[in-house]
């Protein structure tokens, strides 16, 4: 993450990134309560049951909520407070080229 942490405790430092398997169904919607911006990587901070997680954003992803006419999102800010859909689905790794469960954003609501 791009804020400095402090090492005196492990609190901040376990973050709790959203996977495939935490999802409860095929598609759950989680609320967008933030951004952090690292670089050219954009993390999307959710909150789905009252847990927090932190979704690093491929590409896929984040062409999905710039270039959907269904989402209006003019710029990254434009998410936060949405109500994000994500689907499991799979993708090919490219370092071993096995098929891996991923995650999709398959829509953005109000």
């Amino acid at each position: 993450m791009s804020e400095q942490k402090s090492i005196d405790s492990w609190d901040g430092l376990l973050i709790n990134y959203l996977k495939a398997d935490d999802l409860q169904s095929e598609e759950d919607i989680f609320v967008c309560t933030g951004l952090d911006r690292d670089g050219e990587n954009l993390n999307l901070l959710l909150e789905f049951n009252e847990v927090k997680y932190v979704f690093s954003m491929n590409k896929v992803n984040m062409r999905f909520l710039k270039d959907n006419d269904e989402c209006s999102i003019e710029s990254p800010r434009d998410v936060i407070g949405k109500k994000i859909t994500f689907k499991k689905t799979v993708a090919q790794n490219p370092t071993t080229m096995k098929e891996v469960p991923t995650l999709r954003i398959s829509k953005v609501e109000e």
